[in-house]
């Protein structure tokens, strides 16, 4: 099993959700997160009011897709999330490929790839 990870622009998320759905995906999580355009790697500002107008000045509400599916599916459902968020511009996204060990569910109580 693989898990599909994907930040991108909400502006595209109705429309990739339902071309992942049209192709298979099911129990797709969306998160609204807020990104911090290149904070992380910033070198640590000693004060907090630095650290806060470069938050405000650099941050953009995005979406977090989440999908764990059988391995044949991934490369689909990434390719779908790369063409359905595409502009050309900064700030598209990323698509992450994760493996997922095992799965359980919790109300079946089906195992492995059962569980999805």
């Amino acid at each position: 099993m693989k898990e599909v990870k994907a930040y991108m622009r909400i502006e595209f998320l109705d429309s990739t959700i339902r071309r992942l759905e049209e192709a298979g995906a099911k129990d797709i999580s969306v998160t609204r997160v807020d990104a911090i355009d290149g904070m992380a790697d910033s070198e640590k500002d000693t004060r907090r009011w630095q650290m806060a107008r470069k938050y405000n000045e650099t941050y953009s509400s995005i979406a977090k897709l989440e999908i764990v599916c059988l391995d044949e599916q991934a490369m689909k459902f990434m390719r779908i999330i790369k063409e359905g968020g595409h502009t050309g511009e900064r700030g598209d996204g990323r698509v992450f490929l994760s493996n997922i060990e095992y799965g359980m569910n919790i109300r079946t109580g089906e195992e492995g790839e059962k569980a999805l």
